[in-house]
This record gives C-alpha cells, sequence and structure tokens, in this order.
C-alpha cells in the first residue's frame, strides 16, 4: 500500500485532510498530516516520513504555497508523486499544467486517492482513475466524475491524531464537526452552483450523517481531547428540520458542551431558536452579505428578504443568543452608499460578531462572470489573492473607499456614530493605521467568539502569519463555500 504525507498551511484542524487520512489508512494505506507554519520543520519532517505522495487541499491563493512546498520538495526528491485536490483545483482543474502537478484530483476525494494509491503501488493504471486528471506520456488525460459517496456514516470519523505532535493543535479546545455534505441552495457568489453541475445525475447532492453517528463521534473526541465547547462546519446546520430536532435533543443529552453553529436568515423562527439554545448553542452566523435587498438577491442569488433578517435578528436577541453576520463589499454594481448601507443594517440589528470582507470571485462561482463584464476582462486565475481580507480585482472611483471601509466595519457597525468619521476616514489612501484598526478588531471578534486568550491568539498569529488573512471562519472544513467535501 501506499503512503502519504498530507501538507497543510494552517495551525488548525483541517476536516478534509482529516476525513481523507482516515479513509487512507482505513483502506490500508499509510497517511500523515504535516503542518507547515513558521515554528516547524515540515520539509524535513515530511522527508524522514519519506512518502510515496505528497497531497494537498487547495483553496484558491493557498495554491502558491502548496506549488512552493511541491516543487521544492520534489527538487530534493523527484520520485515524490504530487497530488493536488480540494476546492482550486476542482474549479480550476488546469492546474495540472503546472510542471509540479503530477495528479489533480476533482471533488471528493477519499475513493479516488485510495484508488490512486493502489494504482501506483503497482495495482491498477494511475491514469484510469474517476476523479483524478493524470500526466501519462506527456498527455493529460480527464477521467470522469465518480459517483458522490451517498452513506456518509460508512466513512470513518476524520483523523485528529497527527495534530497532537504540536503544542498548539495539541492544548486547542475546540474541536470541529460536519454533520452533511452538500448545500441546497445557489447562492452566485459560492461554488456550490458549480459542483452540483459537476454531480449532476451522480446521486443525492445534500446528505446528512445519521444524529447517532455524529454524536458518537462527539462523544469519542470528548473522551480523548481535553474539549471545552464545539463548532460546527456545516453550510447550514439547520437546514433539514427533520434530522436537525431529534439531533439538538440527542446532543443536549448526551454531549451538553456549549457549541457554534451556521443558520440562514430565512429558516429562522422561535421554535428554531428555541431548540437552538436549550441544546447548548451559544453562538451562531448567519449571511447578510449586502444591505440592499435588490443586490443581495439580484446580483448575489441570496434569496433573503430584509424582513427575514430583522426577523432572526430579533429571535436571537429576545432568547439571549449571540450571532454574527456575513458581510461582503466590493460588489458588481455595488456603489459606497450600497456599501454603507449595509454597516446600517448591521448596526440596526447590532451582531455580536459583525464580519465583512471584500469580494474575491473565485474560480467556479458565477459572480466571477459578472465582475469579468464589469472590468471588461477576463480575470487570471492568479489575480485573486489567498485572503479576502485584502483588496478588490475591481478597479473603479470608490473601490479605495470601500476597501478601506472593510476595514473599519466592525466599528462603524458597533459605533454608529463614528459612521460620519468614518466616511472621511476612508477617502485617504490605504494605510498601516487603518490595518492596524482591522486586526484589532478581527483579533477582539476572534476571541470573543473562540473563547480564546489574547496569548494563545498571540501564538498563532506568530506561527502561521496569517490570523488577519484567514478565509470566512477558523471552523471551516474543506467542504464549505467553495470547498468540494473532503477532496484530497
Amino acid at each position: 500500500m501506499a503512503r502519504f504525507a498530507l501538507i497543510q498551511n494552517l495551525y488548525t484542524e483541517n476536516l478534509g485532510l482529516m476525513s481523507l487520512s482516515a479513509f487512507l489508512q482505513r483502506a490500508g494505506h499509510e497517511a500523515r498530516i504535516f503542518i507547515d507554519v513558521q515554528g516547524t520543520n515540515a520539509f524535513a519532517d515530511v522527508a524522514s516520513y519519506n512518502p510515496q505522495i505528497i497531497g494537498f487541499s487547495c483553496t484558491t491563493g493557498m495554491h502558491h504555497w502548496a506549488i512552493d512546498f511541491a516543487h521544492r520538495y520534489k527538487t530534493r526528491h523527484p520520485e515524490i508523486v504530487s497530488l493536488f485536490g480540494g476546492p482550486h483545483p476542482t474549479f480550476y482543474p488546469k492546474m495540472i499544467e503546472h510542471p509540479d502537478v503530477d495528479y489533480l484530483c476533482v471533488g471528493e476525494g477519499e475513493e479516488a486517492a485510495d484508488d490512486l494509491g493502489r494504482a501506483l503501488d503497482g495495482d491498477g493504471d494511475p491514469c484510469k482513475i474517476d476523479n483524478i486528471w493524470a500526466k501519462c506520456d506527456e498527455e493529460i488525460i480527464e477521467n470522469p466524475i465518480r459517483p458522490l459517496v451517498t452513506d456518509l456514516d460508512s466513512l470513518p470519523w476524520p483523523d485528529r491524531t497527527y495534530y497532537d505532535r504540536y503544542p498548539l493543535t495539541k492544548r486547542e479546545t475546540s474541536k470541529n464537526f460536519i454533520s452533511g455534505r452538500g448545500c441546497a441552495y445557489k447562492c452566485n457568489f459560492c461554488a456550490n452552483h458549480t459542483l452540483m453541475k459537476l454531480y449532476h445525475g451522480k446521486g443525492k447532492w445534500v446528505r446528512f450523517r445519521s444524529a447517532e453517528n455524529v454524536i458518537e463521534e462527539i462523544k469519542h473526541v470528548k473522551n480523548n481531547y481535553p474539549v471545552r465547547f464545539i463548532g460546527f462546519s456545516d453550510d447550514i446546520l439547520i437546514v433539514n428540520r427533520k434530522w436537525l430536532y431529534p439531533f439538538l435533543e440527542l446532543y443536549r443529552k448526551e454531549i451538553g458542551l456549549p457549541f457554534l453553529s451556521t443558520v440562514r436568515a430565512n429558516l429562522v423562527d422561535e421554535q428554531l431558536v428555541v431548540a437552538l439554545k436549550e441544546a447548548g448553542c451559544i453562538s451562531t452566523v448567519f449571511g447578510v452579505e449586502s444591505g440592499v435587498e435588490a443586490i443581495r438577491n439580484g446580483v448575489l442569488a441570496k434569496r433573503v428578504k430584509d424582513e427575514d433578517i430583522y426577523e432572526a435578528a430579533r429571535l436571537f436577541h429576545k432568547h439571549k443568543l449571540h450571532f454574527g453576520t456575513y458581510n461582503m463589499l466590493g460588489l458588481p454594481g455595488e456603489s459606497l452608499d450600497d456599501a454603507f448601507e449595509t454597516v446600517k443594517m448591521n448596526a440596526k440589528i447590532r451582531p455580536d460578531f459583525p464580519w465583512c470582507s471584500v469580494l474575491q470571485p473565485y474560480p467556479g462561482t458565477e459572480i466571477r462572470a459578472l465582475v469579468e463584464e464589469e472590468i471588461g476582462h477576463t480575470l487570471p486565475v492568479d489575480e485573486i489573492g489567498g485572503s479576502y481580507f485584502t483588496g478588490s480585482v475591481i478597479r473603479n472611483k470608490e473601490i479605495q473607499q470601500m476597501e478601506n471601509l472593510q476595514k473599519f466595519f466592525h466599528l462603524a457597525v458597533r459605533y454608529p456614530f463614528l459612521q460620519p468619521i468614518i466616511r472621511q476616514l476612508i477617502k485617504l489612501p490605504p494605510n498601516p493605521l487603518f490595518q492596524l484598526v482591522f486586526n484589532g478588531c478581527y483579533a477582539l471578534q476572534l476571541m470573543k467568539r473562540s473563547r480564546i486568550n489574547f496569548f494563545t491568539l498571540l501564538q498563532y498569529a506568530l506561527a502561521s502569519k496569517q490570523l488577519f488573512t484567514k478565509r470566512r471562519s477558523s471552523t471551516e472544513p474543506a467542504a464549505v463555500s467553495e470547498k468540494p467535501s473532503a477532496a484530497a
């Protein structure tokens, strides 16, 4: 059987890699996860492990780091095989053309990686594996997509063992879980609709583990790790009420730890809020995205009305359940006044955690076509950076002010009397002071929501140098937003 080194560059558990590692080990392969950040020596650790395959799960922007690592490693170990999976390869499979990419996994990766390992070990043809794009005799082979994994209970629980080798992750008291795969909605800033098309006719897209299976996994982790609270990394935890209510009752009786969850404003009602609160939910988050309904539903295809947002916020306040919001600036057709409407809506509903990003039109999203139409040219894939907290690829007369407003978003929401002052400040060129304001607000929210202290947060920041360039949530697995479930 094959030996896999699965490599990541964030100091946090990666549910996609953990799921892949567990599946490969159950199939008889060897698999180990390595973290490549400041203070670790992943290059030497991987070399000491002596794998046959180095694997990466890449989001757009992160793929630069992954290719660089593969290049450096393959320069010293030319016999090694590289495998790239995750959102970026799935939605931009032309990545296979890079000389340091040997194999590329499109979509779900457990069975494909298992088959590739067996083939490279002599049992099968590595050029003929569903979900795998391969280079064979200087030709790129594009293999078809295999059916979805329908029985999620049949999959092993994610492998968390190798994180014990790193002090920060070993001491981590929050653990993340995922109860299902797939999202039923088609917001066009998310690549879910592209995945639906990719897997059309290949099985039911939205799938759930049984409540009992999820509870047993949480029990196992709770008995083996110093867990203080739980995070659910599902796209939308509450989407299936028939599954949700029995699960929450089981959770309340058998787990009892405080937990964080995701919701969708138009699905929130009083019965739901009460059930979440009684089960131990301490914080939840939903997408506002834009304070202008015509933009939210016309440009972003969110299908959430203003009244849905106001009612959800009212219920969360009524039942004293903390909540956060996701917001974006720099949208196609958005004006600065529109951006301030997003600020004003958030100020009115008073979220505990108002997060805001600058739109990044990722490969595989329909909004990318709208952005390209607005800017008048096709976007090179490498034009998009690894963070949605930085700048926009859209350039117009107001975009710099919107980029600056993103840095002051938290202050403008929490202290509305500052909005006139902020309107004047954002006319200045971007500068380190604006970034410092954002960093401070981001850190305070992260500490409060994730219940970590300043010194632990500082350790993460110094180790990864990416505290303020993370994607939407520190609890995101490989199956959220633009990410295909458990891709290699």
